[in-house]
């Protein structure tokens, strides 16, 4: 069975990291990494996101103007500084939301705007941002998503959040680095930073394992058998791979979050970012254009946006199930569970629009970019042989 991704990271890249450790635990440290002038390194984007809202120390009941669907840990992390969401729908065309909207929505309690990027795409944030610089608006973009390694953010925003966790692209198994372009606010979140204690080496030891592990499961015949084992036991497949994948299980995030990386992984983090390849990015797309040939572009999300870079692959059916079971059974691990992502209710807002990203109708299809030339093929017939276009699925298939 072909897997629904790789980890973005090699195994002579995962043997660095272990050298990393092995040295930092012998006391055989070199000088700690350094990162360009404006950049902090930190354990997560859901630890500059603390960060950040600590230093701004806000009023309760300040309003934040968030898109709509994020991770929980986002929302829970907002929640903890007690601010009011006031969410905002993402459409589902251009994976971007509406200017008119946001200035339709603030009021003298708004202080901050946070836009996420999905799945890849990067939205165009011209217009959103001129406005919320016309309210005096803090902006902060989650683009957790969204490296490839040329965008840094739009200028005007003031903190610009990359991810470089396990399952991201160019993934340095945990690590962020936050753009903050302000240098007060700089200073508040780097002193912040430095007061936290640093996470114990063998804790990202155990992540570097986790990953060589992972890398040996999505081969083809490991994660066919595996695939197989959970079919005859009785067990779900997609919690097996969420429990290798997780980054921060279980509850209580803003405990689990409140850490520096450690040596290791601030080495292979600036490692990572040195020697990112762009082409892998190119050979990404090309993937996600050839898989989606033909297909209409109403099943495709993000279809209109014209900066995708397809981090992940979803489409819509409308019986999610139906096309997993069906891709599934010709060798192509399809999921509705790629992704920790959540949508939150509206506030305030009119009513849901047709253009409207909803999740509970999204199939990720599969990310393997070894796959040849005919599996490619085949996946495209597959998608187009099962797809309508309106979004359903043909009578055939439903006997």
């Amino acid at each position: 069975m072909i897997a629904r991704g790789r980890l973005d990271i090699r195994f002579t890249e995962l043997f660095k990291g272990a050298l990393y450790c092995i040295g930092s635990a012998c006391g055989f440290k070199k000088e700690q990494p350094q990162f360009p002038e404006g950049q902090l390194p930190c354990l997560s984007v859901r630890t500059g996101l603390h960060l950040v809202l600590e230093a701004l120390n806000l009023e309760p009941g300040d309003e934040i103007l968030v898109a709509d669907i994020n991770i929980p840990d986002m929302f829970a992390i907002i929640a903890a500084y007690h601010l009011k969401v006031i969410p905002l729908p993402i459409d589902k065309n251009t994976l971007g939301i509406s200017s008119g909207q946001i200035a339709a929505t603030i009021t003298p309690k708004t202080k901050l705007l946070l836009i996420t990027h999905l799945f890849g795409a990067i939205m165009d944030t011209e217009a959103l941002l001129n406005v919320a610089k016309l309210h005096n608006l803090i902006v902060i973009e989650d683009c957790a998503q969204a490296y490839d390694g040329i965008y840094v953010g739009n200028l005007k925003s003031d903190v610009v959040l990359f991810s470089f966790g396990l399952i991201k692209t160019n993934t340095a198994l945990s690590g962020a680095i936050l753009h903050i372009r302000n240098e007060q606010l700089m200073a508040a979140v780097k002193l912040l930073n430095n007061r936290l204690p640093v996470q114990k080496d063998n804790r990202y030891f155990k992540k570097i394992i986790n990953a060589t592990l992972i890398n040996i499961l999505v081969a083809r015949w490991p994660f066919t058998i595996a695939y197989w084992l959970c079919k005859q036991l009785g067990k779900d497949f997609d919690t097996l791979i969420s429990g290798f994948t997780r980054g921060f299980p279980g509850a209580d995030v803003m405990k689990k979050i409140k850490y520096r990386p450690c040596y290791a992984n601030l080495c292979l983090l600036q490692h990572k970012l040195s020697d990112f390849n762009q082409s892998r990015i190119h050979k990404r797309k090309i993937l996600a254009n050839q898989l989606l040939l033909n297909v209409d572009s109403r099943n495709i999300i993000g279809a209109a946006n014209l900066r995708h870079t397809h981090w992940v692959i979803p489409i819509i059916a409308a019986n999610p199930s139906l096309l997993i079971d069906i891709l599934r059974e010709k060798g192509f691990d399809a999921t509705s569970k790629a992704s920790s992502l959540v949508k939150i209710g509206f506030a305030g807002l009119s009513s849901k629009t047709s253009n409207e990203l909803i999740l509970q109708n999204l199939v990720y299809l599969p990310m393997d970019m070894k796959m040849n030339k005919k599996e490619v093929k085949q996946l495209n017939q597959l998608l187009l042989g099962n797809l309508l276009n309106d979004g359903g699925f043909s009578k055939s298939d439903q006997t």
